[in-house]
């Protein structure tokens, strides 16, 4: 059977291929070894065309022994990160919760929110939902922990260990705190927005994870989607958003 001319099941298999490469390079992008497997990858796929252009046949044949140990190495590289992986994707198969759950967490955001903002304390909370960032694992530390207002609240409170970088929650857990997010290179923010609203955005540029910002100068509840910051909400304004983007 084809397709455009083309065989469906070479079609198929392209697609599968590409989607898995893409769904791993999204994955493994920001971890420690993401560099050096850009630069493997250059060096590899330039020694290829220029042995191939020069009919190089040693190095040709050099190069095509060399192909098995170079998956083998990339293992080894990313034993952590692949080890993360897995462990996420059983994670996501088991964390499915529903709408009154959501609800429940939602609540407890804003209850959180409402405290912070009113004692003046900043606080970066993002709510992971389908994508997953992983070199958040890696800067913050592992939490695991039934989502609370009161826990996000002590989390945050000043001179406590954990209340510089930000939380992330997945499903009804408190995942990891303390985490670094990726900074938003956006020049066209507000020069009274500082370091968290830049993470938060950084963040939602990179996954399709929801960012709760509060503001320690000005108490100002914002909220990063999708490469975009809102401001200046409420608590009630900030349970009908949150209800309206993850419900």
């Amino acid at each position: 059977m084809k397709l455009f001319g083309f065989p469906l099941s070479g079609l198929l298999e392209i697609l599968i291929i590409a989607t898995a490469i893409y769904q791993i390079w999204k994955l493994l992008q920001g971890t420690r070894g993401f560099q050096v497997l850009t630069g493997l990858i250059v060096v590899l796929v330039g020694l290829t065309l220029f042995s191939s252009v020069f009919h190089l046949r040693v190095l040709t044949e050099l190069l095509r022994l060399f192909s098995p140990s170079f998956f083998v190495a990339l293992v080894v590289l990313f034993q952590p990160e692949l080890r993360q992986v897995f462990a996420e994707v059983g994670r996501r198969s088991i964390v499915h919760i529903g709408r009154q759950q959501k609800s429940e967490v939602i609540e407890h955001i804003v209850n959180a929110a409402e405290i912070l903002q009113r004692e003046h304390i900043g606080a970066l909370i993002a709510i992971e939902q389908d994508d997953v960032y992983l070199p958040a694992r890696d800067t913050g530390t592992i939490l695991n922990a039934q989502v609370s207002a009161d826990l996000l609240v002590t989390i945050f409170y000043p001179r406590t260990p954990l209340h510089d970088g930000g939380v992330i929650i997945r499903g009804d857990q408190i995942v990891v705190a303390a985490a670094i997010f990726p900074l938003s290179q956006v020049e066209q923010m507000e020069r009274l927005l500082g370091l968290r609203h830049r993470a938060a955005l950084g963040l939602s540029e990179q996954t399709d994870a929801v960012v709760v910002v509060i503001s320690e100068v000005t108490s100002v509840i914002s909220i990063a989607y999708k490469g975009k910051m809102e401001r200046h909400f409420d608590p009630d304004g900030l349970r009908a958003k949150l209800t309206q983007i993850l419900i």
